[in-house]
Parts: C-alpha cells; sequence; structure tokens
C-alpha cells in the first residue's frame, strides 16, 4: 500500500508540474539573432527528439498502463511546441510537418532507428519500459547541453535550459519508480556525477529565465580569471567573472593554495554548479569546456 502510495504521489508531482509555463511572449520577445548552421540543424534535431520521447511514451502508456508514461508524454508534446516556437520565430521548415506528426515516424534515420530499438526494448517488461523511459532522458539532457554549447542565441537557449530543466524531473520521476521496484539505472549519455546529482536534487519548479537555475548553474563565458584576497589573512582566490545570457556573475572558484594553477583563459566557455553566497556566486564544480579542465571542491556546503 505504501508503495502505491508512493507512485501516485511521484505521479502527481509530475503531472502539476507541468502545466504550460507562460514563457511563449518572453521567448517570442527576445530579439532575433543571425543563426549558424550548427544552430539550425540543433534545432531540427531536438524537435524530432522530443517527438521521440513523446510517441515513445505514448506507446509504453498503452502498452502498461503507468500513468507516468501519459503524463511525460504530455509533458513532450510541451517541449515539442517549444521549438516549434522558434522554428516559426525563425522561418524554419518543420521537420515534422513533412511526416505529418505521425506517431513513430521520423524524417532523421537515426531517430527512427533508435525508436524502433526503444519500442522494442520497452515492451518486454515494465523495467525495461522504465529504463527506456530513463535513457530517453539521459539522452536527451546531453542532447540539450552540446546544443545549449553550440549556441549563443539567448532565445534557443532559454528554451533548451528549461526543456533540460523539464528532462531532469523526468529523469527525476523514472529512476524514482525504478527505485521503489527494486529496480536501478546506469546512465548511459551523461556522467555519473551528473546523473547523481540529479537523482540526489530535488524536483525543479518554475520557469529559469536565466543562467542561474535553481539547481545552481551557471553557463557563460570567461569575462576575466583573476587573484583576490579571501576573508582570511594571506589568503587568496581565484575568481572569474564570468558573462551569461543576463549579464556578467562573479564567481569564487576556490583558494589558491588548494589551486596553485588554473587552466582556464579569458573567452572560455564554462558550466558552473555552486550557490550564491554573500559577496560572489560560489563554485562547488567548475568545467572548462573548452581547454577540459575540471575543478571539485571538497567542501561541505557542496556534498
Amino acid at each position: 500500500m505504501k508503495k502505491l502510495l508512493g507512485l501516485l504521489i511521484l505521479v502527481l508531482l509530475v503531472s502539476s508540474a507541468y502545466a504550460k509555463a507562460p514563457i511563449e511572449d518572453y521567448v517570442l520577445n527576445l530579439p532575433k539573432e543571425s543563426l549558424s548552421a550548427t544552430e539550425i540543424s540543433d534545432l531540427m534535431h531536438m524537435r524530432e527528439e522530443e517527438k521521440l520521447a513523446r510517441d515513445v511514451y505514448l506507446n509504453m502508456y498503452k502498452k502498461w498502463e503507468l500513468p507516468v508514461f501519459k503524463n511525460i508524454s504530455k509533458s513532450e508534446s510541451w517541449h515539442m511546441h517549444m521549438i516549434k516556437l522558434l522554428l516559426n520565430k525563425y522561418n524554419l521548415q518543420d521537420p515534422i510537418a513533412e511526416t505529418k506528426d505521425e506517431v513513430g515516424v521520423f524524417k532523421n534515420k537515426k531517430l527512427q532507428d533508435l525508436y524502433n530499438q526503444l519500442i522494442k526494448k520497452g515492451s518486454v517488461s515494465l523495467k525495461d519500459a522504465l529504463i527506456v523511459g530513463a535513457t530517453i532522458e539521459d539522452l536527451d539532457i546531453k542532447d540539450l547541453e552540446e546544443a545549449i554549447k553550440e549556441s549563443d542565441n539567448k532565445d534557443i537557449r532559454l528554451v533548451y535550459r528549461n526543456l533540460e530543466k523539464g528532462s531532469r524531473n523526468h529523469m527525476r520521476a523514472f529512476v524514482g519508480i525504478l527505485k521503489r521496484y527494486g529496480w536501478s539505472y546506469t546512465p548511459q549519455f551523461i556522467s555519473a556525477d551528473y546523473f547523481n546529482q540529479i537523482i540526489n536534487s530535488k524536483h525543479e519548479r518554475g520557469v529559469s529565465k536565466n543562467s542561474i537555475n535553481q539547481n545552481g548553474h551557471i553557463y557563460g563565458t570567461i569575462e576575466k580569471i583573476y587573484k583576490s584576497p579571501g576573508f582570511r589573512k594571506g589568503v587568496y582566490w581565484w575568481m572569474a567573472d564570468i558573462k551569461t545570457d543576463e549579464g556578467t556573475v562573479k564567481v569564487a572558484i576556490a583558494p589558491t593554495w588548494i589551486l596553485q594553477d588554473i587552466d582556464i583563459k579569458t573567452k572560455d566557455e564554462v558550466e558552473v554548479k555552486g550557490y550564491k553566497g554573500a559577496y560572489s556566486f560560489i563554485a562547488c564544480s567548475i568545467k572548462d569546456k573548452t581547454t577540459g579542465f575540471n575543478y571539485n571542491s571538497k567542501s561541505r556546503r557542496c556534498k
């Protein structure tokens, strides 16, 4: 009885969290920017990848009648809508229009093959179906992160970040149900560290309209890297001014006695995870996507 009650609560959380968010006008009112070939390609891919998720979940609900599949399929329809909003804004052809949005049919051959594989696997057992769900969200998070890195358009990055937040919530839902049945999921596309951070953090609510989201993530470009005195006499910190879509954020990375050198330079693309301190954003981890430099703090606050 407790297991059933827990599952019902989890399904209700997923369902209530994906009521349509009023961000369409905000996205449309952001200025148009020039599109690169990569940005266009990514938009086309993400439009069909969100459709893949919706179509698989619709099939899994028909097969297993577990409400989580029906609820998240509705959320995926919303994700498709947000990408379509961008396609319309930039007068781009919709790949789904060419297939008349027929369930299980894709213009992208790789996504078509993946869909067929996932349907076959998810039809074997409920456990496999839930693993398929987690796998789709795993891939979606990875692809969205890569697309964010490749885009400098504020409206596109905003939509991608909100879709990624939704995918993290979907991942929590599928993995949570797997755990309640005594099963597990091992990430295939995102890192184990990032997966554990997602699973061990709270359900994310609301609309992200800036570069510091509810999980304490900053995405941006290094404007300046320097040393600054800390609170203790003789202690200096590595600091970074990071340019985000909404302005410059000052980030405290680590004391120089912990990090004697740091392979981060101006114009590098970085991702920072941490929390807001009294005078700056405090990094728990920083990843330089240009040089590959990685740092993870051992601070108790970051555990």
